[in-house]
């Protein structure tokens, strides 16, 4: 088990939502099912194993329950499943994060509760494991469309059997309209970068919006990435974006 503070993580989100506490313990569980295999006057136990695995976080801690707040996330955000991101080694390019796939809140529990904060513990279920993941844009807000080309990570292995784009997407400016997110990959350090796989027209009814998406590719991601960003209407956005490689 992996225990993760407030004070380690650059980040903790779910779809959208920003969950990172004001003092919060994270309980990071993996189990690995075992059958017993152990026949009758046997003297020892035999267990054998599927290879399956259960995954589960546990956050509690105390939270500000004003209107918008983490309170308010906790609460209202769906049970229907998402992907979940936790930067437990800071909100800073090149450096490895907590991917989830698919995440599902699975309990709330408010333990106590004054007019300023709220005691509390959420429990998420997760649907394909744990993947290690390189963040390529930390969270944060950009006013106009652009790329990090200039600023380009290089992951730490390159891959050859696909994997995923996380995006999460925490705010966004304008009436409505849309915004792409892109992953760019090249073979040398400043070199121009290539599309390899984009979110698609991300949009926005209303303002503000959150949202998130894990999109697969396949094939080779070159050892250099990069990210782009577009709008349709919009004037700014605010996001975080990473990339998963599938092991050879």
């Amino acid at each position: 088990m992996a225990k993760y503070s407030s004070k380690d993580v650059g980040f903790h989100l779910l779809g959208g939502y920003s969950l990172l506490g004001v003092d919060s313990k994270y309980d990071d569980a993996v189990e690995l099912r075992l059958n017993e295999t152990d026949t009758l006057g046997q003297a020892d136990e035999e267990f054998w194993s599927s290879g399956a695995k259960k995954t589960e976080i546990t956050q509690d801690g105390w939270y500000d329950d004003a209107v918008g707040s983490i309170h308010d996330a906790f609460r209202d955000v769906p049970v229907t499943a998402i992907p979940m991101s936790i930067a437990q080694h800071g909100n800073v390019n090149g450096r490895m994060f907590d991917s989830y796939q698919s995440v599902q809140r699975i309990g709330y529990t408010v333990q106590l509760a004054t007019s300023e904060v709220t005691k509390a513990q959420a429990r998420y279920g997760i649907w394909y494991g744990k993947k290690q993941a390189c963040l390529i844009h930390a969270l944060g807000a950009k006013t106009t469309a652009g790329n990090t080309d200039s600023l380009d990570v290089q992951m730490p292995a390159a891959g050859t059997n696909g994997g995923y784009f996380i995006v999460h997407v925490t705010a966004v400016v304008g009436a409505s309209g849309s915004v792409t997110i892109e992953l760019r990959d090249g073979g040398a350090l400043g070199t121009t970068y290539t599309p390899k796989v984009n979110t698609g027209a991300i949009a926005f009814a209303s303002v503000p919006g959150t949202s998130a998406i894990w999109v697969p590719f396949t094939g080779n991601l070159g050892p250099y990435v990069s990210v782009a960003w577009s709008y349709s209407t919009l004037t700014g956005v605010t996001f975080a974006a990473g990339a998963y490689v599938a092991p050879a």
